[in-house]
């Protein structure tokens, strides 16, 4: 290897450092941060209804909270998640020549409130409408099945993800109402 090789590696790996250090800076200065861990208005949250999407909703809250934990009694909640109605539906939208479907499109509807204890709104009654678009294949069957429930899957991320964020934005509970 001569000089100028070695001169070449060296003036490659100080270039790399470089570009590196400046990719660090760019980050730091743009303001580009982890979400990190959420914080809610309320220490404590009870969730109604929703099925498998309240396991998901109890389980972000468990593992992606500063302090908030889901109980399993509503007198010991500070807050109430009501998910009222979950609705999946699937309607044709693309027929071939023969009047046979090729595309389908899938649509949820997800609604749901936050309450206080006492049953005033928090976040009122709300609906997440989430749409997508399944081809379909008379040859593929189980894929279609597979496709279909992993969309379902995904659209009911999508609304957990949103219901999230939707009672992060959350900056105050409701003052307590007065005894009568």
């Amino acid at each position: 290897m001569t000089s100028g090789q070695r001169g070449v590696g060296v003036t490659r790996r100080v270039f790399g450092w470089i570009a590196l250090l400046g990719c660090a800076l760019t980050l730091s200065a743009c303001g580009f941060q982890l979400r990190g861990a959420s914080e809610y208005a309320f220490h404590r949250l009870y969730i109604s209804g929703g099925g498998s999407m309240g396991v998901d909703i109890s389980r972000y809250i468990r593992y992606g909270s500063k302090g908030t934990v889901v109980v399993t009694n509503p007198a010991d909640a500070d807050a109430r998640l009501e998910i009222v109605n979950v609705t999946n539906s699937r309607m044709a939208v693309s027929l071939d020549a023969n009047g046979q479907a090729r595309e389908y499109e899938m649509r949820s509807a997800y609604t749901f409130q936050l309450v206080t204890p006492d049953g005033r709104p928090i976040i009122p009654l709300n609906t997440i409408r989430l749409v997508r678009n399944l081809p379909y294949s008379d040859n593929e069957t189980t894929a279609r099945d597979s496709e279909a429930a992993l969309l379902n899957r995904d659209m009911q991320k999508d609304a957990v993800d949103q219901i999230i964020r939707r009672m992060e934005a959350v900056k105050s509970m409701p003052d307590v109402k007065p005894e009568e």
